[in-house]
């Protein structure tokens, strides 16, 4: 067994994806010239002490590092595995010519090297078997020009035999590559099924799952939204008696009105926050009709000029945002819509959507003159909207101008778990 470390050197780092096609081919031609490459360097270290015609195999050895190098720097191996296989036939066939043509010991060398091409390359391996039958048909030919035997030697029936004999061992090993190779790839063809059957039962209970979970959450925001309706409400009215006992009692006004006004924001905060956990939460055209309709409600208070620009429904309808990143969506929205409306003295303000192929672009833009913030003073809204954005992906930047100010968000999305289908190659 060799080690993944000698054939993960020769394979670059960017295709050395243990999930891509490529990546299995690859170790197996680099193992496969690995291979050859150590028993070409030592198997005619040995052979030379009977032969010469040995040292003509280090030619291949060096063809065969040259190649390892090949992959190393450009991840391709066809071309120098076409050369590395030629390179082959030209050595054996020159050292089986000049050892006794067809009848050489050297002739088995030719089912090494179809046994190589096979390893490395099916198509490789299918176009050596015609090859080695040319070949093999050559030596023949030449066996029977060219060679010289003793007188009483049937020499014709010794080529015609040890031709057959070859054209017959080759056919075999032909004819079982093939079989092998069809058998993989009907097993393989069983393990993509098979693939493809937990991904669907896989997708199916995500499927489930994922209803459940928008049920439980629907079913969440509405329970818990009854309750504390109904008991701010009751605190509300109570407050509300209890300022009309308290009559002129100016120590008790301010301390039941704060009540009323913290019972009012507990309410609106409670409603956004049950918002953002309902389960069409993550739909981006639901969180810009809320923020549309805010702006719309608040500035009408104001007497101050307020459009919306958005993208049509079906531009993006396939776009959805993480659940999580609504609340804050919203959070830094209505805080900017805020500050717009009380420290900028606008009478105009704009909410544009812009939308990229991988994220939405929020801008709130207004004709007003904002006092840029004194560093060295907190300001805990801005800094709210800066920390929600940073703590949640979300791009955030303020920009202060002659002619207003702009605020603007861009958030990251994906696409819709609905309109994807898987596939396997």
């Amino acid at each position: 067994m060799i080690p993944s470390y000698i054939y993960h050197y020769f394979i670059p780092n960017a295709l050395r994806n243990r999930q891509s096609v490529i990546y299995d081919q690859l170790c197996t031609v680099v193992i496969a010239y690995v291979v050859a490459t150590a028993l070409l360097i030592i198997l005619p270290s040995i052979l030379l002490l009977f032969s010469p015609l040995a040292g003509y195999y280090y030619v291949l050895c060096g063809i065969c590092i040259y190649t390892l190098f090949h992959i190393k720097i450009t991840g391709r191996f066809m071309f120098p595995l076409a050369v590395t296989m030629l390179t082959g036939y030209a050595v054996i066939i020159r050292n089986c010519l000049q050892s006794g043509g067809i009848l050489s010991i050297q002739t088995s060398a030719l089912y090494l090297l179809l046994l190589t091409g096979f390893w490395a390359d099916r198509r490789v391996g299918k176009t050596m078997l015609f090859s080695n039958l040319l070949a093999l048909f050559i030596l023949a030919l030449n066996s029977l020009d060219h060679t010289v035997y003793p007188e009483n030697a049937y020499v014709p029936e010794r080529i015609e035999v040890a031709f057959v004999y070859h054209i017959s061992i080759t056919i075999f090993f032909g004819v079982f590559f093939w079989m092998v190779y069809q058998q993989y790839d009907e097993a393989k063809l069983q393990v993509r099924q098979q693939q493809r059957k937990q991904i669907d039962s896989l997708n199916k209970a995500v499927e489930e799952r994922t209803s459940q979970l928008s049920t439980m959450r629907q079913s969440l925001a509405r329970d818990f939204h009854d309750e504390t309706g109904n008991i701010l409400s009751a605190i509300t009215r109570q407050a509300g008696i209890l300022r009309l006992k308290a009559g002129h009692d100016e120590n008790l006004k301010p301390l039941i009105d704060n009540i009323i006004e913290n019972s009012e924001h507990l309410y609106s905060a409670s409603r956004d926050f049950l918002w953002s956990i309902n389960h069409n939460s993550d739909d981006m055209e639901a969180v810009l009709a809320y923020l549309t309709a805010f702006g719309q409600h608040y500035y009408n208070q104001f007497d101050v000029a307020f459009s919306a620009h958005i993208p049509a429904a079906n531009q993006y309808v396939h776009k959805r945002i993480a659940p999580f990143l609504t609340r804050h969506i919203i959070y830094i929205f209505k805080e900017a819509m805020t500050n717009a409306a009380k420290h900028s003295g606008a009478s105009e303000i704009v909410f544009d959507v812009e939308l990229s192929h991988n994220h939405f672009r929020l801008l709130l833009e207004d004709n007003g003159r904002w006092k840029i913030p004194d560093q060295s003073t907190p300001h805990s809204g801005l800094a709210n909207m800066r920390k929600r954005s940073n703590e949640n992906g979300l791009t955030f930047n303020i920009a202060y101008n002659k002619t207003g100010t702009r605020v603007q968000v861009e958030v990251p999305t994906t696409q819709d778990n609905s309109t994807k289908h898987t596939q396997l190659t």
